[in-house]
């Protein structure tokens, strides 16, 4: 038998994604995105790595999947059904790089028709339930003469906020719209509000549209929204609800007479769990539906090992509305009948990405586990699940890959936390380790039973990996989550340092040489720790916050998410947000640091990592700082390929100098190396 390979980070360019599944409505069929990594030119003519996609189609009773778009360049995504099942839409990226909508017509085969044209190109397709006509939502098509505008004058006037979005960076004046396209005409503008439209819904007749919107101008820059009806054929809309909160996903009960919808009413601000509710079309107050159930209604479960769209809008059906909620590590289906929710899904099932279901119940799904990958799933009205596909068969049966191991211990308090080990490739009882405590981002999220390649690679590396859920995660509880909400670095801190000190206390685990690292919410603690112990040999910070003052108005989401998270506004109480910034502890720090970050980041702007670094330099401190261009802050999942290799990479190497032993590579030969690495794989 051939020896088995181990993860590498390069191992990223062998992987494939799929994402996206959508079920015919008759339940026969499955649409989905596969996406790989293959080599690309770029505008200046090097040969890199780079993501495509393309539609791909499978029997719901199983099959080999069949591709179904070929564009030369480019990504295909979101595909959608027509009502009829006869048509699909979807939107691809080619010739011009905008993402535009096209049509398969399935019963007459041949090549997509392509429906529009517009100058920033489009989202959120939907269609009519006629099949006869798609909703999608853009922010139009830019003028003819802009072009030539904006070669002479690129300057930016800013009068709104928010102003930018990571992933999307300094927002047009041009505001996103709801768009009709019929088949065979020219597509027109149905909606012409100062605010961005989202999420439209038709209703089962096709007279209306539920769709998502900021209710006021003050309101622009916090979660809060509302939903409208709008009447398609007179233009006219009205506010069904009265922008309690965040707003998502409507969805249309089977007889056109209610809209439930995703959302909370902010009674603990960010830290709200997302439920059920639900709002008569004829007007008056929502009900929230979900009463008593303690789980959000998302997939907050973190893999740096999905790509693409997971749709998890609820569906109603004549017994019940269909959805997803996280609850113990796992993404899992419910349906709310009867007044209460009623898990769907076993106990140890893979915690599921994102579904669509069928008129007659049939559900298609992608899940996965902390040892596979997303795969492809039917979920049949019996309660029998199958495996459709599996694109990563073949590399995971010659990789080794480490099951995690689950344990729980109580923090200080008593509350408690669960986490998972990853014992290094080649284990061995008797020896001991180096180890890496991994803090994941939110803070509201979880580690879980989904895949991490990053984990994988570092223990190929010869480290444990430990991984945890300190309270302010979800999963567990509308209580848990918020005991985070205006005590980052309290609480929080004392769970993370229980685990560290329950590690250290296994005979595996080299108590001299642990390191600690993390993301965005992790960045910031793992700031905090190291402004407050000397414990750890090393660390890396990455997309982190070392100051919340100027996080405030730096960061997009830093007026609604730092007044809340916080506790106000920093300049009516610069002492509070100081307390809980790390830079003000930076005197402190001697634990050396290797700081991630993407210049453009626009949730814990860049800035945040130079404040860091400066502070560090001209204290004389172990540091060093390495920046990514054209990323934001979702690199470690989404990010240009080379630059997820080499961010792996550079991590390896500052662990294993100040945890192994080894020899720091050199600055100015570190890129040499990656880009040499990617090139001996070709």
């Amino acid at each position: 038998m051939a020896e088995l390979q181990t993860w590498q980070a390069t191992s990223l360019l062998e992987l494939r994604f799929i994402s996206d599944a959508q079920i015919a409505p008759n339940g026969e069929h499955i649409a989905f995105v596969e996406t790989w990594i293959e080599e690309t030119v770029g505008k200046n003519g090097p040969r890199k790595p780079d993501y495509r996609s393309a539609i791909m189609l499978i029997q719901a009773d199983g099959g080999t999947p069949q591709r179904m778009t070929f564009s030369v360049s480019g990504r295909d995504s979101s595909p959608r059904w027509s009502p009829d099942g006869s048509k699909l839409a979807f939107i691809s990226t080619r010739d011009a790089g905008v993402a535009q909508l096209f049509v398969l017509d399935l019963s007459r085969g041949g090549e997509a028709q392509q429906l529009t044209s517009l100058g920033y190109g489009v989202a959120e397709i939907n269609w009519r339930p006629d099949s006869q006509a798609l909703t999608f939502i853009s922010r139009g098509a830019k003028a003819k003469d802009q072009a030539h505008v904006e070669s002479l004058r690129d300057e930016k006037i800013i009068e709104r906020l928010p102003f930018k979005f990571d992933g999307v960076g300094y927002l047009q004046p041009e505001y996103a719209q709801i768009w009709l396209v019929e088949l065979g005409q020219a597509p027109r503008q149905i909606t012409d509000q100062a605010f961005d439209h989202a999420d439209p819904a038709w209703s089962p007749d096709g007279s209306e549209l539920a769709f998502i919107t900021v209710s006021r101008a003050e309101l622009e820059h916090t979660r809060q929204a509302d939903m409208y009806l709008l009447n398609v054929d007179s233009g006219t809309s009205r506010c069904l609800t009265n922008a309690l909160g965040p707003v998502y996903h409507p969805t249309w009960s089977p007889d056109g007479s209610q809209i439930a919808y995703i959302g909370h009413d902010q009674q603990l601000g960010n830290a709200s769990n997302e439920a059920l509710w639900c709002v008569s079309r004829a007007g008056g107050d929502a009900r929230l539906l979900s009463v008593g159930f303690e789980h959000g209604l998302e997939n907050s479960i973190i893999s740096d090992s999905r790509i693409g769209r997971f749709p998890y809008r609820p569906y109603w059906r004549d017994n019940g509305i269909y959805c997803l909620a996280t609850r113990a590590a796992r993404t899992r289906a419910y349906r709310y009948s009867d007044g209460s929710m009623h898990e769907l899904t076993p106990e140890d099932n893979p915690s599921i990405s994102g579904y669509s279901q069928s008129l007659n119940k049939r559900t298609a799904f992608t899940a996965g586990t902390a040892t596979q990958l997303e795969c492809l799933y039917m979920g049949d009205a019996d309660g029998s699940i199958n495996v459709l596909y599996d694109p990563n068969a073949s590399l995971l049966a010659n990789i080794q890959t480490i099951e995690p191991e689950r344990f729980t211990y109580n923090s200080f308090d008593g509350l408690e936390i669960e986490g998972w080990a990853i014992k290094p490739v080649g284990f061995t009882e008797g020896q001991q380790y180096p180890s890496l405590l991994y803090i994941h981002g939110g803070p509201h999220s979880a580690y879980g039973h989904n895949f991490m390649h990053e984990f994988q690679v570092l223990a190929a590396a010869g480290y444990g990996v430990i991984y945890t859920n300190p309270r302010g995660g979800t999963g567990y509880g509308q209580r848990f989550r918020s005991l985070v909400r205006q005590d980052f670095g309290g609480d929080d801190y004392r769970d993370l340092m229980a685990a560290a000190d329950l590690a250290e206390s296994w005979d595996w685990i080299d108590s001299k040489h642990m390191g600690v690292l993390g993301g965005s919410y992790g960045g910031y603690m793992t700031n905090w720790i190291i402004s407050h112990t000397d414990r750890f040999a090393a660390a890396n910070t990455q997309r982190c916050i070392s100051n919340l003052m100027s996080f405030f108005g730096t960061s997009d989401i830093g007026p609604y998410f730092a007044e809340d998270e916080f506790g106000g506004k920093p300049w009516a109480d610069i002492d509070k947000f100081m307390e809980r910034s790390p830079i003000r502890y930076v005197n402190s720090i001697n634990t050396p640091l290797l700081i991630l970050h993407s210049d453009e980041d626009h949730r814990c702007p860049v800035e945040q990592a130079e404040q860091l670094y400066t502070a560090l330099k001209v204290l004389d401190k172990p540091v060093r700082f390495v920046r990514f261009p054209r990323e934001g802050h979702e690199l470690s999942r989404s990010g240009e390929p080379l630059h997820r290799i080499a961010r792996i990479e550079y991590i390896l190497d500052w662990f294993g100098h100040y945890l192994q032993g080894h020899n720091l590579t050199p600055a100015d030969q570190f890129r040499r190396s990656v880009a040499g690495e990617w090139k001996s794989n070709q």
